[in-house]
């Protein structure tokens, strides 16, 4: 046999065994899902899913290190009214305390809130109006074991302190702060808000006498029960803060005559926020009217055409395949659920963007949740959580952007191949799914080894091991497993091959 019969009889060979195979979209899954062995056939399974939209009871609470909301978002079509009122300390980090001061009587001048800026969510070039309050009740601080509040704390703003505008391009304005004519601080990144001269005097003039407010911190609670920073309700937007850290607290403005330089001092202290200090965020949500509220009745069979997700206090996405039951053991080298953005979010609510994460878990038999068996993170075992961060770029789940029929989408694939092959060859128990956005986990009898943290919790980080969903930061309407279009539809596509 010459040279050329033999190479014609081999491409004959390779078609033959190409044609054998199912199609992969390469764009969609990738090629390296086939797997590189001679004479293995794949194929292809698309399973149904039945998927529905839920508004579960939140128990949310914020940690003090983490970014809290104040702001609101009045117009939302899709999820309703937004609204989060800040409330927190700010106090002496030692007691019994003293103002700093120079020889002679102090003479305040001003007095500021300070708050440390991080972030926005929502319209950036909106205005957003906060009223600074004293709280009507007292606020309380952490406990050893859990942050004292839900989102729903039995909190209220009291007497009004004074108010400041802001958008969130002018954090990055340079504001100076004066001693009379000079300029000696430049401070950027901050919301400050002055601060009423009468309140400010009662709590400059307090002392550390048997019964005065800087006695000791029960002292200073009962005269000064802690703040709230509330937006108006037609606000546009989120603004984050971080109270920790040496830019939120009080700033005091005063004079002092000294004796030595025979000259008034120009002086400032700051009270801050502390370990003593309590805080909360009271996160009211208000779906009347909204496509959520509209959408939580979908076909018994088929699901939801859509599906709403929302971050904490949000809303999640039921998942059940009942698919998977038909499955025989097979070789599964990949299983992947799509979830695609079902319109493009232009327009007037262009920056309503998605959550930077989707999360999915799994019921356990008790109908409660935790993190889906071997593919969080591959190499590190888990029954409720990962002890080590999830990996992203294997399980999924962060927002990527493709073209989908033209339109610029958010879609999602969620990796469940070893989870999968689980059921189908040790026959473990299928169950069903979760989608949320949420800004930690609370799974029952688990333990995370952490220090700071309850044994309970599992905080949703992002690859650079940042918080990955904000509270209020993000929501997304998703195609459901009813939609119409199919390269948008949610579906569980498998490909595997014979054993």
């Amino acid at each position: 046999m010459n040279r050329l019969n033999k190479a014609v009889l081999l491409l004959l060979a390779l078609a033959t065994s190409i044609a054998a195979c199912t199609k992969i979209e390469t764009t969609s899954l990738g090629s390296d899902l086939v797997p590189v062995v001679d004479n293995i056939n794949t194929f292809e399974t698309v399973l149904e899913v039945n998927a529905s939209n839920l508004i579960p009871g939140d128990s949310t609470r914020i940690f003090a290190g983490d970014a809290h909301p104040a702001g609101a978002i009045a117009n939302d079509p899709l999820f309703g009214t937004s609204r989060a009122t800040l409330f927190f300390e700010a106090k002496p980090g030692v007691f019994p305390y003293a103002i700093p001061r120079a020889d002679s009587a102090l003479v305040l001048d001003s007095a500021v809130m300070v708050l440390d800026y991080i972030g926005t969510y929502g319209d950036s070039l909106s205005t957003v109006n906060f009223r600074l309050f004293e709280s009507a009740q007292a606020v309380n601080r952490d406990t050893t074991v859990l942050p004292y509040y839900t989102f729903n704390p039995p909190l209220t703003p009291g007497s009004f302190l004074g108010q400041k505008s802001m958008r969130s391009n002018q954090y990055r304005d340079t504001v100076q702060i004066k001693r009379k004519d000079s300029v000696y601080r430049k401070v950027t990144n901050q919301l400050r808000i002055p601060i009423d001269q009468s309140f400010a005097l009662r709590l400059f003039l307090s002392d550390s006498s048997a019964s005065g407010a800087f006695r000791s911190d029960s002292l200073f609670k009962a005269n000064f029960k802690g703040f709230a920073v509330q937006a108006d309700a037609s606000a546009q937007a989120l603004h984050y803060f971080l109270l920790t850290g040496n830019n939120t607290g009080i700033e005091l403005y005063y004079r002092a005559y000294n004796k030595l330089t025979k000259k008034e001092d120009t002086l400032e202290t700051t009270l801050r926020f502390t370990g003593l200090s309590g805080h909360a965020v009271k996160f009211e949500r208000n779906r009347s009217g909204s496509e959520v509220a509209n959408s939580l009745t979908g076909d018994p069979v088929k699901g939801a055409e859509r599906l709403y997700i929302q971050t904490a206090p949000g809303t999640v996405a039921l998942l059940k395949i009942p698919g998977i039951d038909t499955l025989t053991n097979r070789i599964i080298h990949r299983a992947e659920l799509r979830a695609t953005e079902a319109e493009p979010n232009d327009g007037a609510f262009s920056q309503l963007t998605p959550p930077p994460v989707l999360y999915m878990d799994v019921a356990d038999t008790n109908n409660t949740y935790r993190g889906i068996p071997y593919d969080l993170t591959p190499f590190s075992n888990y029954f409720c959580f990962p002890g080590l961060p999830i990996e992203y770029a294997y399980f999924g789940g962060n927002t990527r952007y493709e073209l989908v029929n033209g339109q610029r989408l958010a879609v999602y694939r969620f990796n469940i191949s070893r989870h999968l092959q689980s059921i189908v060859t040790r026959k473990e128990k299928r169950v069903n799914f979760r989608i949320s956005a949420p800004y930690y986990l609370q799974y029952d009898n688990c333990a995370n080894n952490s220090l700071l943290l309850p044994s309970n919790f599992y905080m949703l980080r992002n690859p650079n091991n940042s918080v990955a969903n904000l509270p209020g930061n993000g929501r997304i309407r998703l195609a459901g497993s009813n939609h119409p279009d199919p390269r948008k539809k949610m579906v569980l596509r498998i490909i595997w091959s014979k054993i």
